[in-house]
């Protein structure tokens, strides 16, 4: 069954539409990069209205999508890369292998439930202002430059490494925050302290975190532990265990 069945509220670009855009390009009044956007948006929608769920999804670079529909599963890769207009993602989105977000400006949020089999990239939004309670991301999860995020949910769930650096609104992680790969904060400017019970198996990285004035007693670092540019932070913890060597 074509998604066209499955996703009755979902509008998509009309015919008429772009017929009347075609009319006002021949006049000037819409120009060439304007009706390649729309010719590109269809072809995007086509590719929506007739996609059958098992495979992957590249809908990338299509400046005009804002939206798309609800409870849509995806059995692959869902790329949403640069796509500048789009600024949420619909309930009921499951995508089971990776999602890429990457330069999606306009995006404020993501859906509560979001669940995400591989990985979660979400580089540059700089709209995007939180992450959704009950997010799990089976792989790494991907947040550099998302210049507005001020915090990560409590009951994130991530497999694997989690990387936001130039997150210079970020100012807190979750209590008792568990990382299976590596944690790299760098240039995390607002960042003031990590919670008590962070554990990093692999390399925790906080390059330049200018604000940052402690770490926590209990912190566990399984590779080495990165603190150049922390003109902040004072001693070290006496309970410190990073595996590892410490770079200051």
């Amino acid at each position: 069954m074509k998604y066209l069945e499955l996703y009755e509220n979902w509008n998509p670009l009309s015919d008429e539409d772009f017929a009347n855009a075609q009319e006002l390009h021949s006049i000037g009044v819409v120009s060439d990069q304007e009706l390649a956007q729309l010719k590109k948006l269809i072809a995007t929608e086509w590719e929506i209205l007739h996609y059958t769920g098992v495979r992957s999804l590249d809908l990338r670079d299509c400046a005009l999508l804002k939206s798309l529909p609800d409870d849509l599963k995806v059995g692959g890769n869902l790329n949403l890369s640069d796509c500048i207009s789009l600024e949420s993602l619909p309930a009921g989105l499951k995508v089971k292998d990776h999602l890429f977000l990457n330069g999606c400006t306009g995006l404020r949020s993501l859906p509560a439930g979001l669940v995400i089999s591989g990985g979660l990239e979400l580089i540059h939004c700089t709209s995007l202002e939180s992450l959704p309670t009950g997010l799990v991301v089976g792989s790494y999860l991907t947040l550099n430059d998302c210049s507005k995020l001020g915090e990560l949910p409590q009951d994130l769930k991530v497999g694997g490494s989690i990387h936001a650096s130039g997150c210079k609104s970020l100012k807190s992680l979750p209590a008792g925050l568990m990382v299976n790969g590596t944690l790299n904060l760098n240039n995390c400017t607002a960042l003031e302290s990590l919670p008590a019970g962070l554990r990093v198996n692999g390399v925790l990285s906080l390059v330049n975190c200018t604000s940052l004035k402690s770490l926590p007693q209990d912190l566990v670092v399984g590779g080495y532990l990165e603190l150049k540019g922390c003109t902040e932070l004072g001693e070290l913890p006496q309970g410190l265990n990073v595996v590892g060597q410490i770079y200051r």
